[in-house]
């Protein structure tokens, strides 16, 4: 009997042992689901970054193009090659420019040759006038001789200059120190100025301009943060920036915003900048993309983290912890942010209790208890 009694207390132990445990849990988890971390808000110092999408071009982006025609007979360079300035890069077919300077060269022998004859000629009509064996007018026909005879020695001239600069133009040299581009072309291929691809292109590979397009509002906000009464005052006032590639990469050395658009594209609105940077490194090349950060260090502005905040629809919502109670509160914030927190413009004041995180699981009136902070930031 005494051991039946006990199977029976044993089994209603083990029946009872969950219920108790999920009791338990659900109670501790009544107990935590309103405890939040809280912050009181102050005001302070505050450096926000502004980021500007922009597209990467070389100070000197030189697209070359042949100035006189014919088949390519040499190509010096590699694709992607380090060059010099003034370094040879192609050679076009130098024959029949090399016959035409040769041909120019017999033009001006001829127009001298012409030139002296016509001298002498003046010269005997002059000595015959003195002895007036001949007129007036046979002395003013050779001096006009001679002059027909000159003025087609300076054309003869003009004809060898003319070709021996397009000679000179069948050697493409490279304009800039840099790096060469692709070349769509092969020795043998024929080239024309007017028609094809260009050459290929040579960029300044150390020196960047950095091209970005502004709204109306963002340049309304630049000149009214840095005090700035007129758009040409606008450069002189803003501070350095730094450029970062797509893929995060930043430049080792800051730049500076040297160049604001005077109009407004009429398609998008834009007022297009430009900043400039040099780069020793030439990680950053010309026609790739990226972006650069503007600082703008704000004075005594109250900042909350960006888990404190619910967006709904552009309506910005914190919880204030009044008498232990969450207070749904609205706040407004600036709509440029760093990605971490925003900065309050209206809606709170300093020594304002709000809960600090999980915003969007809190629900207006609801308890809550406050987490406490250990040394050292951990939370009880």
């Amino acid at each position: 009997m005494r051991r039946r009694l006990h199977t029976i207390l044993y089994l209603a132990a083990v029946l009872t042992f969950p219920m108790l445990c999920t009791g338990c849990g659900e109670e501790a988890s009544q107990q935590t689901k309103d405890c939040y971390r809280t912050l009181r808000v102050e005001r302070q110092d505050y450096t926000l970054y502004r980021s500007f999408a922009v597209k990467l071009e070389s100070r000197k982006n030189t697209r070359l193009r042949p100035q006189v025609s014919g088949r390519l007979t040499k190509i010096y360079v590699k694709e992607g090659a380090r060059v010099k300035k003034g370094e040879p890069l192609f050679v076009i077919d130098q024959a029949p420019y090399l016959a035409a300077v040769d041909a120019a060269k017999a033009q001006v022998s001829t127009a001298r040759a012409a030139l002296s004859t016509a001298q002498l000629n003046l010269e005997g009509k002059q000595k015959l006038y003195e002895q007036q064996m001949v007129g007036e007018y046979d002395l003013r026909r050779a001096r006009h001789a001679k002059e027909e005879a000159s003025a087609q020695v300076e054309a003869a001239e003009a004809q060898l200059v003319s070709a021996r600069t397009q000679l000179g133009f069948t050697t493409i040299c490279c304009p800039v120190d840099g790096v060469i581009g692709m070349i769509p072309y092969r020795v043998g291929d024929l080239v024309d100025p007017s028609s094809g691809p260009y050459l290929t292109l040579a960029s300044e590979s150390n020196y960047i301009y950095a091209y970005g397009a502004l709204s109306e509002e963002a340049l309304s906000e630049l000149l009214r943060d840095f005090g700035c009464s007129s758009l040409d005052e606008l450069p002189t006032k803003l501070p350095a920036v730094r450029l970062y590639s797509n893929w995060g990469e930043k430049m080792p050395v800051e730049g500076h915003i040297d160049a604001i658009s005077g109009t407004v594209e009429s398609e998008n609105g834009a007022t297009y900048i430009r900043a400039s940077f040099f780069d020793a490194t030439e990680i950053f090349r010309s026609g790739s993309n990226g972006y650069i950060e503007m600082p703008y260090v704000m004075h005594g502005v109250i900042v909350v983290p960006q888990e404190a905040v619910v967006d709904i629809h552009d309506k910005y919502l914190v919880y204030k912890v009044v008498d232990g109670k969450a207070v749904e509160t609205e706040v407004n914030v600036l709509h440029y942010d760093d990605g971490q927190n925003f900065v309050v413009t209206a809606g709170l004041a300093p020594g304002d209790v709000i809960i600090a995180e999980g915003a969007g699981f809190v629900t207006d009136g609801i308890e809550v208890t406050e987490k406490k902070e250990k040394k050292g930031g951990e939370q009880s």
